[in-house]
């Protein structure tokens, strides 16, 4: 008979980040717990339907308030703008719009094509390296604005 500090299998999950998800909630509950095949299943996924995908155990005490926790939904996601993720000399953390098509799909950045003004192709040909400077990009038509 198996005590109640054995440990049993609860859920297997097809992803390593659901499961690492998973963990995470439970360990935030405060209940220990630990994934197995997480490694094989990161290096060779097919291999996850034969190995029956990452494993997530618990001890058996823990087992009821596990399951109740990962069956309630995460937290929403926020809404709004996330600032934090924009680069830190971006002009405006406003997501702007492509002045040529309208597109949103935008990012600051290194320019991708030869924007240069007499000083930096004097550079790029002195360094024998493209000097470019950071402007706006539109992946939906390519255009690159400031």
């Amino acid at each position: 008979m198996a005590g109640p500090d054995s440990v049993v299998f609860l859920e297997s999950y097809y992803e390593p980040m659901a499961a690492n998800v998973a963990r995470t909630r439970l360990e935030a509950a405060g209940i220990p717990c630990f994934l197995s095949n997480e490694n094989l299943v990161s290096i060779m996924p097919l291999y996850s339907p034969i190995t029956g995908g990452v494993r997530l155990h618990v001890r058996r005490r823990d087992a009821e308030a596990a399951l109740a926790i990962l069956q309630t939904e995460a937290l929403p996601p926020a809404t709004g703008p996330d600032l934090a993720s924009f680069a830190a000399d971006a002009p405006d953390p406003v997501t702007p719009r492509c002045p040529r098509c309208g597109s949103s799909d935008v990012a600051w950045g290194a320019a991708t094509r030869n924007t240069y003004g007499f000083w930096e192709s004097m550079l790029s040909i002195l360094l024998r390296y493209p000097v470019r400077g950071r402007r706006y990009h539109c992946f939906h038509c390519g255009n690159e604005f400031k």
